[in-house]
């Protein structure tokens, strides 16, 4: 089984998700397995990543509303800063920073201001 990341937005509370298709392959995050050893290393607590490292434990997660979206912003600024330090797979770590960066900036630029974004991996 694999993770995705999913994004999409709402125009306002309580409406359907607005999904935005993420083109092939920045929408895979993975298999589950591989994943969650990865977000499960003690080296996203030490940098301060905490809402990314929840996928060691379980799934999904959801960053929803530009605060969250703010602060994943900040998680991938982290990872990225810190990729170097993070034992493991250099093609996986990259490959998956590079998701989450393109996705996170495809929702930003295409959610209305005004709306509701979500942010899903699972």
């Amino acid at each position: 089984m694999s993770r995705q990341i999913s994004i999409g937005y709402q125009e306002a509370i309580g409406e359907a998700i607005i999904e935005i298709e993420i083109p092939a392959p920045y929408y895979l995050f993975g298999t589950q397995q591989t994943s969650k050893r990865f977000w499960s290393l003690p080296d996203w607590q030490n940098i301060g990543i905490k809402h990314l490292s929840e996928l060691g434990e379980s799934d999904p997660i959801y960053f929803i509303g530009w605060d969250m979206l703010a602060d994943l912003s900040n998680e991938i600024r982290l990872f990225q800063d810190n990729i170097e330090t993070i034992e493991f797979y250099l093609e996986i770590k990259t490959s998956w920073l590079a998701h989450l960066i393109y996705c996170y900036n495809l929702l930003k630029m295409t959610a209305p201001r005004t709306s509701i974004p979500s942010f899903e991996i699972g």
